[in-house]
């Protein structure tokens, strides 16, 4: 008998045996119960980590109820990661002395492809399928709306992609004709429509409804005072400025007062023309050049220069996120989560530790409707093609239309693929996967992504395959 155990010279004579025997194959006991994992695809943007490690567990579950008889799939993959990826590939071109700017489309694409390699053309064809069948069932749209953008990185976000730091920054008191309102944010006020008082503030009561003359940093001018409970009384004057372009709150006010919308943001992270003498200028840049101009026109009456707040930040670069008015394509959610909760309180969908029950579940209560599109070229292509004659949109399973189109050229968040993954996988085989081993029995995977992956993919598996 040897004196030390040589594991490696055993293992290898028993995992041989295993594959000779074909003992991997879901199919060695057609009669056994089906058990099956989806392997949390690892992404194709950056290398592995230690969470990797926790595969273990699966690999357990796998071997457990092989032993036991059953039909067993463990089902490996990887995520083509989208933004993610095209991040990672940036910072190459960036080494290289490069940008995604000297590059069309279709190169960049190409580019990247050969990076990584990760798009199935099968999956592709099932995530097309998926969004037509949404769209022809009224639950996806394409509209102008408020949505989360990254000048830096020129793309949108959903809301889950947006993370906030508090910070603290100057809060400006400017005089707006009789009133004085604070905002963190002078360099929008050529974006203002409307300032607002709460309803029931005494102080501004003969002010609602009625036009104030003001004077600004490009001249006189004319703005409306308008009630609403959405203002706090105890922020600063009781008196803000409403610029509906910039900032989700003001939006919503101005939705219920019909206001209008005055860009003064661009993609590129600039002011536009709107801003007069200030056009061209950063953000930063124009915030220090208003102030200066209004202090010289003795406009602000006060500065408090330690106010704390929160503001949302890219998840990826960490620079500030614009709130800025663009069509994008949207996926109503709210009948989307109402089939995912009645699944998790009936008990269908079990969550191990029970309480990540009350964190999806207080997601999927409050969910918005979602922001699927993404302005970069490392994805899958929305299939969407607008007419170029009536400007009219149609929705395909991404074969060209007859006609003079012109295909989106947004692609989709790389969470609306993945998030297809249990269904969209096995549906890519001849042999007959899906009818065994959909639903996925077990899904192991960190909480991190709970939101982001597990709870879009029950909102999505579930609504396409009920039938």
């Amino acid at each position: 008998m040897d004196k030390v155990y040589k594991h490696k010279e055993v293992e290898n004579k028993i995992y041989k045996n295993w594959e000779e025997k074909g003992f991997f194959k879901p199919a060695v006991n057609p009669r056994g119960k089906p058990f099956s994992i989806i392997l949390p695809p690892p992404n194709a943007n950056a290398p592995l980590h230690f969470g990797h490690a926790m595969y273990t567990v699966e690999d357990i579950l796998i071997r457990f109820h092989r032993m036991m008889g059953d039909k067993t799939l463990w089902l490996p993959g990887a995520d083509h990661a989208g933004f993610e990826t095209q991040f990672v590939f940036e910072k190459k071109l960036e080494k290289e002395g490069k940008s995604r700017f000297d590059f069309d489309q279709e190169i960049l694409y190409k580019m990247i492809w050969d990076f990584v390699s990760e798009n199935d053309p099968e999956i592709i064809k099932i995530v097309y399928k998926t969004f037509k069948k949404l769209y022809d069932d009224g639950l996806v749209y394409r509209a102008e709306r408020l949505v989360n953008y990254c000048t830096y990185d020129g793309t949108s976000f959903s809301d889950l992609e947006v993370i906030y730091e508090e910070r603290r920054d100057p809060l400006y008191y400017v005089k707006y004709g009789p009133l004085v309102l604070a905002t963190t944010r002078p360099e929008t006020k050529f974006g203002d429509t409307a300032v607002a008082v709460h309803p029931q503030d005494n102080r501004y009561k003969q002010y609602i409804d009625k036009e104030i003359d003001i004077e600004t940093v490009l001249g006189k001018a004319k703005i409306k005072v308008i009630a609403d409970k959405f203002v706090d009384p105890e922020f600063g004057t009781g008196v803000v400025k409403i610029t509906p372009a910039h900032d989700f709150d003001d939006n919503e006010v101005a939705s219920r007062h019909n206001l209008p919308l005055k860009q003064v943001i661009g993609f590129d992270g600039k002011l536009n023309d709107k801003a007069g003498k200030f056009e061209g200028m950063y953000v930063k840049q124009a915030r220090k050049a208003v102030v200066e101009e209004m202090q010289k026109k003795g406009l602000i009456e006060k500065i408090d220069e330690n106010y704390t707040h929160r503001i949302a930040l890219c998840y990826k670069c960490k620079n500030p996120i614009e709130p800025l008015p663009l069509e994008q394509w949207f996926l109503k959610t709210k009948p989307l989560a109402k089939s995912a909760i009645e699944a998790i309180r009936k008990g269908k969908i079990k969550f191990y530790p029970k309480r990540h029950d009350k964190t999806i579940l207080n997601f999927l209560e409050n969910i918005k409707d979602w922001n699927i599109s993404r302005q970069i070229v490392w994805g899958i292509r929305i299939p969407a093609w607008k007419d170029k004659k009536s400007g009219k949109w149609v929705v395909t399973e991404g074969e060209v239309p007859e006609g003079n189109f012109k295909q989106e050229t947004d692609t989709f968040d790389t969470w609306f693929s993945s998030g297809q993954w249990p269904f969209a996988t096995l549906q890519t085989t001849k042999e007959r996967d899906f009818e065994t081993f959909y639903p996925t029995s077990v899904m192991e995977t960190m909480y991190d992504i709970l939101l982001f992956w597990v709870a879009r993919m029950i909102m999505l598996v579930i609504l396409p395959q009920a039938n």
